[in-house]
């Protein structure tokens, strides 16, 4: 925009600068010619006035001015040379310029200004003002090729004059832009309702007033989003205790085989359906303190997250595969967390792929589990990796976890670093 505005600024500039040149230079010419005339045109009229009152008036000359009655040809050679009779016109001004030597030389040139009038009686009255260049001394010349000079040079000042307005107009105007610049990066939804700074201009303000009314709506919108999310969860948490007291009630009892594996079913649901309804409240609570730390070890939680999910295996040919590290430590980590953000990898590798692999990688603090489908899913691809691995990426933000997720037409990826709680590392 700056760059686009100082082009427009100096185009126009140059191209009033070459006006205000071609200008001056005119005037400067002309008023010699109009200054000639007017001298010409007095002389002509003061004679007409003496020669009304008697024709025997005698012709007036000058060093600069001289006058011829009747006929052109009484004018020296050399006037009759330059100027042509049927060139001139009666009652009109001609003009000639002699150069014998270049027009960058003075000796020898001439300037000749002709003028042919009618007397009352009609006979003919030829003026020539005649410059001589040699009249002039040295200095006279040079002080009058100055005064073209300065005309270039005033059109030379103005140029620089517009190129220092246009310069110290981009500046001030970049230092503003910085400004909202900046102010816009570090815009955030806890700072928005805070005073804007004075941006100056008045179209700079509106920007920044703008941007602050769409943080506003974000933070009305983030606001009813997690308040929404509180109360479903709570109105949730009432009928799935109510479907797992129940389903404790029903383990006391001495079921038919047959009617065990479908409340096995519907237990772990409901235990999903908990999960994940502990999740969202968890992530709706943005001023909630950090979760509790714990020593854990990732290990054993991934052997006993695959056993409470292993029936999302059961009739399928998938065979698990099992690589840590040996000597794994216990670390230190919020376990709730990390426990659903587990089990959700965990489930997305297990509950999408009908026949291949899932791998599972400990190495230090880095965990890959990936997994190769050689079947044929019947997941929609558009929904594989859904609200589950949502999830978790909302939770690994939320604690600042490197979690990197790769997906292909026959498996996915996910290497997740662990962080060491205790350095900060």
């Amino acid at each position: 925009m700056r760059r686009e505005l100082a082009r427009y600024v100096l185009g126009l500039s140059v191209l009033t600068a070459l006006a205000f040149i071609l200008l001056l230079n005119d005037y400067f010419h002309r008023g010699l010619s109009e200054a000639s005339k007017a001298a010409i045109l007095m002389e002509v009229r003061a004679f007409e006035e003496e020669y009304r009152l008697s024709p025997y008036t005698p012709l007036p000359s000058s060093y600069v001015t001289r006058f011829f009655l009747d006929d052109w040809r009484q004018a020296p050679p050399l006037y009759q040379r330059l100027i042509q009779l049927d060139s001139l016109q009666a009652g009109k001004f001609s003009y000639v310029e002699w150069t014998p030597h270049g027009k960058a030389e003075w000796q020898d040139s001439r300037y000749l200004v002709i003028y042919w009038h009618k007397l009352p009686d009609q006979r003919d009255l030829f003026v020539v003002t005649d410059f001589d260049a040699n009249l002039l001394t040295p200095q006279e010349q040079r002080e009058f090729d100055s005064a073209l000079v300065q005309i270039l040079i005033y059109g030379g000042v103005y140029l620089l004059l517009m190129l220092v307005a246009v310069w110290f107009y981009n500046r001030r105007t970049q230092q503003r832009i910085e400004q909202l610049s900046h102010w816009a990066e570090s815009l955030t939804l806890d700072s928005w309702s805070e005073p804007r700074p004075d941006f100056r201009y008045d179209e700079l303000n509106r920007i920044a007033g703008q941007l602050q009314q769409a943080f506003e709506r974000i933070a009305s919108l983030l606001a009813r989003e997690h308040q929404f999310l509180r109360h479903a969860s709570h109105e949730l948490r009432t009928p799935v205790a109510v479907v797992r007291a129940n389903m404790e009630l029903l383990e006391r009892l001495e079921l038919p085989l047959p009617m065990q594996r479908p409340i096995e079913r519907v237990r772990r649901a409901n235990q999903t359906m908990l999960q994940l309804i502990e999740t969202l409240l968890w992530l709706s609570r943005e001023n909630e303190a950090a979760p509790n730390i714990a020593e854990v070890r990732v290990d054993q939680l991934l052997d006993q997250l695959s056993e409470e999910l292993a029936y999302l295996l059961q009739d399928k040919p998938v065979e698990l595969q099992r690589r840590f590290d040996a000597g794994q430590q216990p670390l230190s980590l919020p376990v709730t967390p990390l426990r659903i953000v587990l089990s959700n990898l965990l489930r997305n590798a297990f509950q999408y792929t009908s026949e291949g692999e899932v791998r599972m990688i400990l190495s230090g603090r880095q965990l890959v589990i990936e997994n190769s489908d050689l079947g044929e899913s019947e997941a929609d691809s558009d929904n594989s990796f859904g609200l589950g691995l949502m999830l978790v990426q909302k939770i690994c933000e939320r604690l600042g976890w490197s979690l990197e997720l790769q997906f292909s037409e026959h498996g996915g990826r996910a290497r997740l670093q662990l962080p060491d709680v205790e350095t900060g590392s």
